[in-house]
């Protein structure tokens, strides 16, 4: 089956089970039941299902499906987790606990959503750099253009116009070498130093001869080098934090679910 088709089962699928649960709950509230086990057990059912995905991961040798497919799964079972938790949790909130416990959830599945769109986005991104770099190669990459950039500024300085070069070299592209970028650049990864870097350093040009300017170029293709790098960096940094904060939260809502449930029964004297 491929990717649309898929897509389109199981939006269809989501949204029958959305339909159904809100039947089941109309009826159960039409006589008198109590709603909130419905849509207690139906949430906690969901909830449960999403950890599907992260037993599918660890059993990759096993012919489960493709894990795209399991992904995809694991998306439209949060989004009908995500509606049920709006049909389970009454309004308005009341306890610490329950107030945590609703909190988490939020953040679990905005985090999921942005996990989303940020899986399909940051390959695309990616793609328009000709290299393709491993986040673990990265920081010893960047370590290596920031050695070749410093030589090269130090090598300028030997003929005359060079000293130009070397103190734009002090003043601006140290900084940029050797320095890790801002937050900023890392939550939200962006060209514009580097274009300000690069018209800069052709402003130069006429204040260089010919070996001037081969160094210049060198030092441009350089920085481009480096923003690739530390593109990249940011990129592939900012999904594996979002991720690992997304299974963290995630596993701590799992644990949150069962003292729910507990207290729930608890005091409805089901358990000693």
């Amino acid at each position: 089956m491929n990717t649309r088709r898929r897509r389109v089962l199981a939006s269809t699928s989501t949204l029958i089970a959305v339909a159904v649960t809100a039947l089941i709950v109309q009826w159960t509230r039409n006589r008198l039941g109590d709603e909130s086990t419905v849509t207690g057990w139906t949430l906690l059912a969901s909830t449960a299902g999403l950890y599907l995905l992260t037993a599918r991961k660890k059993l990759i040798q096993m012919k489960l499906g493709p894990v795209s497919a399991w992904l995809q799964m694991h998306a439209y079972m949060g989004s009908f987790a995500s509606v049920v938790f709006l049909m389970h949790i009454g309004w308005p909130i009341r306890g610490i606990f329950e107030t945590f416990l609703a909190a988490c959830f939020v953040i679990v599945a905005v985090s999921g959503m942005v996990l989303g769109v940020m899986s399909r986005m940051t390959p695309r991104k990616l793609a328009a750099i000709p290299m393709d770099y491993h986040l673990d190669q990265i920081p010893a990459l960047q370590a290596a253009v920031a050695r070749d950039a410093h030589q090269t500024a130090i090598r300028s300085a030997d003929f005359g116009e060079g000293a130009t070069l070397a103190e734009y070299y002090q003043r601006r592209l140290l900084p940029f070498f050797q320095l890790p970028r801002s937050w900023f650049y890392r939550m939200i990864p962006n060209g514009i130093r580097r274009r300000k870097l690069l018209r800069e350093l052709g402003d130069l040009d006429r204040y260089l001869a010919k070996q001037g300017i081969a160094s210049r170029r060198s030092l441009a293709a350089m920085v481009r080098s480096k923003d690739d790098l530390d593109y990249h960096y940011a990129l592939q940094k900012r999904l594996q934090l979002l991720f690992t904060a997304h299974v963290a939260l995630t596993w701590a809502l799992a644990l949150m679910i069962t003292v729910h449930v507990v207290l729930v029964y608890r005091f409805q004297g089901a358990v000693l």
